[in-house]
């Protein structure tokens, strides 16, 4: 379980940058996405988790 909120954690961050660099601006737009793409990395991470 650990390992998926790292994953996401790490997912979140990378997509904020790119983001970020791509748009020129932080907006709570973009904070939102990346948080939205984070925990669905995080979930499938943990599904996979699960599975194997």
């Amino acid at each position: 379980m650990i390992t998926a909120i790292i994953f996401g954690f790490a997912i979140f961050c990378g997509w904020l940058v790119f983001d970020v660099t791509k748009q020129k601006k932080l907006t709570l737009e973009n904070v939102v996405s990346s948080l939205v793409v984070g925990v669905i990395g995080a979930l499938g991470w943990w599904i996979l988790d699960l599975i194997f």
